[in-house]
């Protein structure tokens, strides 16, 4: 199955837009991928995830069945725990330092209780919260990919869309994930949900449905739309005649709705796009972009340790213009260093490198070691065949 650069390309724009979020808000760097009224690299990067699961999970099913498919999940649920656990102890160490505000955590009463919290899933900084809500969303695929193996997905897009309306108009408080920050509820993960299941959906749907085609051929038309939905937003929502209503429509804590539509409006022309330049354009030319997002889950890891880590060890903030430029391309340089050195490294699973890194090492000590001593195979057929000689005429009757 050849892997689609399209779809590598977005993710890395999304994690770019992450990062520029993060680490250079307000600076001009950050503009281009900002421009659009309400959508940002967390959106792209939930909804992108949900079309990957079930493109890739699909081909599984097929192929291996499903119990292979729940397994490969359940791996990847357990690696998202472990890149989450890792952000939180780095968030506990900074805090015991004394950088409790770099976090925006509340203080924890030593290292017993910050373990206990990151453990637990309590102890989420700032800019590295979101993979609880991908493992929650992710494990939902648990119970949607079984419905979708049987053709349901039509009642699966029409379940999410009446979840999110739950989620808008009467959600309980089980809907809010948490952190031990003053304001605790950091996601509504029952109103996130409209981005990853239907697009869980679309990508199970993708070949049958030929939709990459589809995209690239009605391209102008989403262009189109995309600028429409835009200017709408703008003129209605950010200065018109809904303006009272714009906190709600583009709250980023309940997903709102313009945030919904311009996620769902946005991704189908980035895609769009990437895909006719890498038709006519050599691909390395988006190459930091492709391989970062390759590795978009290293890639996101980097950029949460970068905002503990980064004022605490190169320049504290506040940061100018100039610095957060600097720093914004620096993280994303990062990025694209490791996933570079994975692809050198052919690291297909981060298990596997501490073996790859040792593997020259043992190499280098066994060609040193000498050989063990070996009898030549001459001698031992002589010898051996004289001992059967001898045996034979001991044993033969007189």
């Amino acid at each position: 199955m050849n892997r689609d650069l399209a779809i590598d390309v977005t993710r890395g724009l999304a994690i770019w837009s992450m990062i520029t979020a993060h680490f250079a808000d307000g600076a001009k760097i950050a503009m281009p991928t900002h421009a659009f009224p309400y959508v940002d690299g967390m959106s792209v990067f939930v909804l992108v995830s949900g079309f990957i699961l079930g493109l890739v999970h699909h081909g599984w099913i097929d192929a291996h069945g499903m119990r292979f498919a729940f397994g490969k999940l359940a791996a990847r649920l357990a690696v998202l725990y472990v890149c989450q656990l890792t952000i939180a102890l780095v968030a506990v160490a900074a805090g015991m330092a004394g950088y409790f505000r770099l976090t925006w955590l509340l203080p924890v009463d030593g290292w017993a209780e910050g373990i206990w919290a990151s453990v637990t899933m309590a102890y989420l900084p700032s800019g590295g919260n979101i993979l609880l809500m991908y493992m929650v969303l992710m494990a939902s695929a648990f119970a949607v990919l079984p419905l979708l193996a049987r053709g349901w997905w039509a009642a699966v897009v029409a379940a999410s869309i009446g979840l999110y309306v739950l989620a808008q108009t009467n959600p309980p408080d089980w809907f809010y994930l948490t952190a031990d920050m003053t304001a605790p509820r950091i996601q509504n993960w029952a109103a996130w949900q409209v981005l990853f299941v239907p697009a869980l959906a679309i990508g199970w749907n993708w070949r049958r449905w030929h939709l990459a085609t589809r995209i690239e051929r009605h391209l102008p038309l989403l262009v189109l739309v995309a600028a429409t939905v835009a200017a709408a937003m703008h003129f209605l929502v950010i200065d018109g005649p809904l303006t009272a209503f714009e906190p709600a429509l583009g709250d980023k804590l309940d997903l709102g709705v313009a945030r919904v539509v311009g996620a769902w409006v946005v991704v189908p022309v980035v895609y769009g796009v990437f895909r006719v330049f890498l038709a006519q354009w050599h691909r390395d030319w988006l190459r930091p972009l492709a391989l970062s997002g390759s590795r978009s889950l290293d890639s996101y890891v980097i950029q949460s340790l970068g905002l503990v880590v980064v004022p605490i060890m190169i320049l504290d903030r506040p940061w100018s213009t100039w610095s957060m430029t600097v720093i914004a391309v620096g993280v994303f340089g990062a990025c694209w260093a490791w996933a570079e050195f994975r692809r050198a490294c052919h690291v297909d699973k981060l298990h596997r490198l501490p073996a790859i890194l040792a593997a020259p090492i043992t190499t280098a000590i066994a060609r040193k070691m000498p050989a063990p001593a070996v009898r030549p195979v001459g001698v031992a057929s002589a010898a051996t065949h004289s001992s059967v000689r001898r045996s034979v005429s001991a044993g033969s009757p007189s």
